[in-house]
């Protein structure tokens, strides 16, 4: 009888861990993934409105730069986002990574795959039809969003001097 009752015992431990295995293996595929965004690194600036930014060069430009041209703003930095060890989502999965300009002057949006514990730098550069709202010396928020299976995971803000550039080129002339 004592074996009946040793046997019973492991047979129900093995029921019971076994479905609590089967549970958390099927509640852990409808959780979405998780993400953070961190080195949230955004740089904000507009080309000036002057007629004529390249002065006798008669359109022609030799020189390289950065930033954005005349009529132009631009979006520049990093940021980087990670997925954590512990993360009780899907073993991969796609993030959408949204970088905004003052409630979407200006949008970056880019995709990343990460898997559990994986991490990616994206590397941002926007440049766009200078928007009315944005003018040098304002200072504009930055605002990073991580979705994933239509959920908001992660943001981080920023608030940042948009800069305005002269004459691209100008310490060539």
């Amino acid at each position: 009888m004592r074996r009946f009752a040793i046997a019973g015992f492991v047979l129900l431990f093995a029921v019971v861990a076994g479905g609590a295995a089967g549970l958390s293996a099927l509640t852990t595929e409808d959780r979405p993934a998780n993400a953070a965004v961190s080195a949230f690194e955004p740089r904000v600036a507009v080309g000036n409105q002057s007629d004529d930014p390249y002065p006798e060069s008669n359109g022609v430009v030799t020189c390289n730069d950065r930033g954005p041209m005349p009529g132009d703003a631009g979006l520049e930095g990093s940021l980087l986002v990670e997925r954590p060890i512990g993360d009780d989502g899907p073993p991969e999965a796609s993030f959408r990574v949204n970088v905004s300009v003052d409630d979407g002057a200006l949008v970056e949006t880019r995709t990343v795959d990460l898997s559990t514990g994986g991490s990616e730098r994206l590397v941002i550069l926007r440049t766009a039809e200078r928007p009315p709202s944005l003018d040098g010396g304002d200072t504009v928020p930055v605002r990073a969003a991580v979705t994933t299976e239509n959920t908001t995971v992660a943001t981080a803000s920023r608030t940042v001097e948009v800069a305005e550039r002269d004459v691209p080129c100008a310490d060539e002339n």
